[in-house]
């Protein structure tokens, strides 16, 4: 007969379950929101402290079975009142003016912050680098696991062709989407610039119209298609006169943003303060200052 002990030892049994990482989500009523509310409860890493959701919401006080059904096992209420004690990290997707007081707020309390917040500006982001002095802050613009490397990837297929490759980056999003281009688009394109030293501000070209359109030697070319309901399709074009290179990288559902996101809380939970991308997430690396 086997040893029992040996078994359980073998198996892990016994051993205590590692604690689950507490957070916080602001802008729950929205898209991603729910998403990370329906994610967060099938997560046994994760426990959800606080749904957040704007002053006047039609669902502040509901529970949060309300905003997403696969949610419902989750004893929490949705709230306008703003953080207390409990959540390691606040995961933010609201509006820019939200995102800033929360994750103020939060700071003040020593809670992570995870920042999926889109619509910043420079000032807010400046209110964001000095919360890092504070506590650990990560920012994206996208939190796709594939998306952040298309970035890496793209960056080093730049460095490794060259010049002599003329590049294209065309971006395929939902006909309700009201920027052009998009955040994610615009992060690949940095990324193949900074790999080549040119600069996004006065390379990049957005569309072509009229008659004089000819491409120029350092030009990254940038185009937005709007249809449908794409969730997000990225393509990074290097084509020179003999061969043509495509990386593109297409997402699915919506729930790769919440994903990533939730992947990214459970990595900066303990950090020390600093600042961080997704590209620490992934590969490993220290807060930056």
């Amino acid at each position: 007969m086997a040893d029992s002990g040996a078994a359980a030892a073998k198996s892990g049994a016994g051993e205590p379950a590692p604690t689950p990482v507490a957070i916080a989500i602001s802008g729950a009523s929205g898209r991603v929101g729910r998403r990370l509310l329906a994610l967060s409860a099938a997560d046994s890493g994760l426990r959800v402290t606080h749904a957040l959701v704007s002053r006047g919401s039609s669902s502040d006080g509901e529970p949060v079975g309300k905003l997403a059904p696969e949610a419902s096992s989750l004893d929490v209420r949705a709230t306008s009142r703003g953080l207390g004690s409990g959540p390691t990290v606040l995961v933010d997707f609201s509006t820019p003016a939200a995102c800033v007081e929360q994750a103020t707020a939060a700071a003040e309390l020593g809670i992570g912050l995870v920042i999926g917040t889109t619509g910043l500006t420079d000032a807010d982001m400046g209110v964001l680098r000095k919360l890092s002095d504070k506590v650990p802050v990560l920012v994206a613009h996208n939190f796709s696991l594939g998306v952040n490397l298309l970035c890496r990837i793209a960056g080093e297929v730049a460095t490794a062709l060259g010049e002599g490759f003329d590049i294209e980056v065309v971006e395929a999003h939902h006909n309700r989407k009201v920027d052009a281009p998009s955040g994610t688009a615009l992060g690949l394109a940095r990324a193949i610039a900074g790999a080549l030293d040119r600069d996004v501000a006065k390379d990049l070209r957005c569309g072509r119209e009229g008659p004089s359109c000819k491409r120029t030697p350092r030009e990254i070319g940038m185009h937005s298609l709007r249809m449908g309901s794409v969730v997000g399709d990225h393509t990074a074009h290097f084509s020179s006169d003999f061969e043509r290179i495509e990386l593109t990288h297409r997402a699915q559902s919506r729930d790769v943003f919440a994903a990533g996101a939730l992947r990214a809380a459970k990595w900066l939970a303990g950090r020390e303060a600093g600042w961080y991308t997704m590209d620490d997430v992934l590969f490993g690396g220290r807060a930056s200052v």
